[in-house]
């Protein structure tokens, strides 16, 4: 079996499609991996085939009406027209990935293709050549609201296929806990979260129990002096007058600034899926993977989601007891002090967080959700 993964333009995409693709890898079946030029050293790197979906940089995409028009993009990430605008450039992404995905298709002929959330070029290929489209979604975040966006911009290819919108996919997979999962999410295949992340020559202390109290704090892999800097520094210094060891995993720019300004802290690329189950808690951002990651580990979490669109998925692990959310207008000193006092010192959080890694070590693993597939294909 041939099997086509078409990853979104961040890390994570990658990161989340990856043990379902190495698990038919593993398997015998042959796979490929796409994601935007930028992106295919992450794919080598977890061990994979990667394909160059894109010649034209990600920047030039997103800046670009396909017009020629310079793109509007809306200050405010909360407003709705952020999200639109979003659904935009991922149509236009989906667009420019269809070219060299088609040629790829047309000799190399997979038998099915597996697309993240908002792969749009996923769909639209397994439409033209008649073949099983699955979609990966994870954690409790699905931000429906980019389809219609995307579905303007890629109005053309729809046209084409004699479409008028985004079919849905044959398939659909999800890694969400049934726990964490929204009420009304679509009927999935479930899939067993793996944390995978890019990894560096270990040290000790990064995989052994310090003898005070480990915090990690993270804005994610796409954390820079211009993204999620901010929060991360507050964190840091709040966290600074508790009788804590405090380890940033960040990219270098962020852990090189962050060490000039706090000596004391650890800070640089540590891979997550080593350091978080040495953590007592983690404070980030409410990205998915990372807040799967501490959920796999049975670690409380202190979820400070600054879009609108992770907010839903923050306030669902928080309501079943294993974080606390603060939203950015409620995450004054205070209310952080609180949220980090009771996280720190109630167990109620640690052993819910516990109850939710044991939930996802439950769910069907990667192997087995690949015989789903054969099964799919062969229809």
């Amino acid at each position: 079996m041939k099997l086509l993964f078409v990853a979104g333009p961040t890390p994570s995409n990658i990161f989340a499609l990856a043990p379902l693709a190495t698990a038919a890898r593993n398997a015998g079946h042959q796979v490929f991996m796409s994601a935007p030029k930028e992106l295919t050293s992450v794919i080598t790197g977890v061990g994979l085939p990667a394909l160059a979906a894109t010649t034209t940089d990600l920047t030039a995409i997103k800046a670009t009406r396909r017009s020629g028009e310079p793109e509007h993009v809306p200050d405010d990430v909360d407003h709705p027209d952020f999200i639109q605008y979003t659904g935009r450039w991922f149509g236009r992404l989906a667009a420019h990935s269809l070219i060299r995905l088609r040629e790829v298709a047309t000799a190399w002929r997979p038998d099915a293709i597996i697309g993240g959330p908002h792969a749009y070029a996923a769909a639209l290929l397994a439409r033209e050549f008649a073949i099983p489209w699955i979609r990966h979604t994870w954690t409790a975040l699905d931000t429906l609201g980019i389809h219609t966006g995307s579905e303007d911009e890629l109005a053309p290819e729809l046209k084409q296929l004699g479409l008028d919108r985004l079919t849905l996919p044959d398939l659909l997979i999800d890694n969400c806990p049934p726990a964490i999962r929204p009420a009304d999410a679509a009927p999935a295949q479930q899939i067993r979260f793996i944390p995978l992340n890019t990894q560096r020559p270990l040290q000790p202390w990064m995989y052994t129990r310090p003898t005070r109290r480990r915090v990690c704090v993270t804005g994610g892999s796409m954390a820079t002096t211009s993204n999620n800097f901010h929060l991360i520094r507050s964190m840091v210094q709040r966290l600074s007058a508790l009788d804590t060891e405090i380890v940033i995993p960040a990219p270098a720019e962020v852990a090189d600034e962050l060490s000039a300004q706090f000596p004391d802290v650890r800070a640089g690329w540590i891979p997550l899926d080593v350091l978080i189950p040495t953590c007592d808690l983690i404070v980030h951002h409410a990205g998915g993977l990372t807040g799967l990651t501490a959920s796999l580990a049975g670690v409380p979490q202190l979820l400070l989601p600054q879009e609108a669109k992770v907010r839903e998925a923050a306030r669902l692990v928080a309501d079943y007891g294993a974080a606390r959310s603060l939203l950015p207008h409620e995450a004054d000193p205070d209310s952080v002090g609180k949220a980090l006092d009771a996280l720190l010192q109630d167990p109620t959080y640690a052993d819910r967080s516990r109850d939710l890694g044991r939930e996802i070590a439950a769910m069907p693993t990667p192997a087995d959700v690949v015989a789903v597939l054969e099964n799919l294909a062969a229809r």
